[in-house]
């Protein structure tokens, strides 16, 4: 099966830029199951416009202004919709055809279209209509929240499916129920090929310490995840200041990138609070499970995303927000993840000390988690023979 995949943002490994790194983890599924993928994703500065990865994945970056030297729309670490410069906005016109352009010459090799977000999927449709292709989506947050309605009602009523992978969560139900499509029931894909060796680079921040509690914080450095998903970016520094002036043996690790007010915030807390022996920040990363497994206690994840789902799936115990999004959900506060009322400092800083001191408790709690979310979660192996089964079946 050939499988082309329209998506806004796909990793360029040699610039270490992995922005939508979760949908080359997908692609990676499907050519793992035998699949041959092509990607076709915007342009962008110093990014190869043609690059064959190793996992047998063909990625084709199109140019949609000229010089390509003043392509504003796409920058790495910054998603499209923040992008609000004139510039930017004047090129928009532009981006759309070309990327529709793109889609409908590699749609010609293609069997199906799997066009991530649904804004792709409205710029695929001519190369379903006039190519007869089959086509399918997977819309994400951001499409349900900036996307008009009616724009999306559209669109989900042309695709010949919409992947439902996000799981029993209320933002998802409540998707579905606006939205009239054929819905296809996937588990969410995580890669499961952890190294063994713990990355270089967070060896040599803890020290040589030993038996510290290591947590991990993984995730886009972006103002709505402060704002509407009350994500403790900086809230976390504020808490373990707490864990530090009670002497408490800890390390705190960010994996990730992205707003560079944010990092600035951060960096300039970690300074004030005097925890640069502590507090570190290490940048985006493609395989974040290589820093996943080492540490003891998970920060970043909401309900079902993909961060949640790879802590998930190597027993990582998780942090997550006391929000409805993850109340009315399998997760549960004590039994398989911690809680934390979100803007709440003191009892952030008493959730890490109860981790702190119990942690074959922490332990056990990573396992069951594992265990109640293996129905939505798949490794690429077995996930991308169902999603191969399910594409065929269209």
């Amino acid at each position: 099966m050939n499988i082309l995949i329209a998506t806004f943002s796909f990793p360029a490994r040699k610039l270490e830029v992995y922005d939508g790194k979760f949908v080359f983890f997908e692609a990676a599924a499907y050519a793992r199951a035998g699949a041959k993928v092509r990607v076709v994703t915007p342009h962008f500065s110093g990014a190869d416009s043609i690059e064959n990865l190793e996992e047998g994945i063909r990625v084709f970056r199109f140019k949609y202004f000229f010089p390509s030297s003043l392509e504003k729309l796409r920058k790495a670490g910054v998603p499209i919709y923040e992008q609000k410069s004139f510039l930017s906005l004047l090129q928009i016109p532009f981006f759309c055809l070309f990327f529709s352009i793109a889609i409908l010459k590699h749609a010609m090799w293609a069997d199906i279209i799997h066009a991530q977000w649904t804004l792709s999927g409205l710029l695929a449709l001519p190369a379903k209509w006039f190519l007869k292709k089959k086509l399918v989506i997977t819309a994400r947050g951001t499409d349900l929240r900036a996307i008009p309605r009616w724009v999306n009602r559209y669109i989900h009523k042309r695709v010949n499916g919409a992947i439902d992978c996000f799981g029993p969560q209320p933002w998802n139900e409540r998707y579905k129920k606006s939205y009239t499509a054929n819905y296809v029931r996937l588990p969410l894909i995580v890669h499961n090929d952890a190294s063994e060796t713990m990355p270089v680079d967070m060896e040599e921040q803890l020290h040589g310490k030993k038996g510290p509690l290591i947590i991990l914080y993984v995730g886009r450095f972006d103002r709505f995840k402060l704002d509407h998903d009350k994500l403790p970016l900086l809230d976390l520094i504020r808490s373990t200041k707490m864990l530090k002036d009670g002497n408490a043996f800890f390390h705190l690790f960010y994996v990730g990138d992205g707003d560079e007010t944010i990092k600035g915030e951060l960096g300039k807390l970690i300074g004030e609070t005097h925890l640069q022996n502590d507090v570190t920040l290490l940048g985006g990363k493609l395989n974040v499970l290589d820093y996943m497994k080492f540490s003891h206690l998970g920060v970043g994840g909401i309900a079902f995303n993909a961060v949640s789902q790879e802590f998930t799936v190597l027993k990582k115990p998780q942090l997550l927000v006391d929000s409805p999004d993850n109340r009315h959900t399998p997760w549960r506060h004590g039994t398989n993840s911690l809680f934390f009322k979100p803007g709440d400092t003191v009892d952030l800083a008493h959730q890490l000390k109860w981790a702190l001191n119990h942690p074959e408790k922490l332990s056990a709690m990573g396992k069951r988690a594992n265990e109640d979310m293996r129905e939505y979660i798949s490794d690429s192996k077995t996930g991308g023979k169902l999603y191969l089964e399910a594409f065929e079946n269209l």
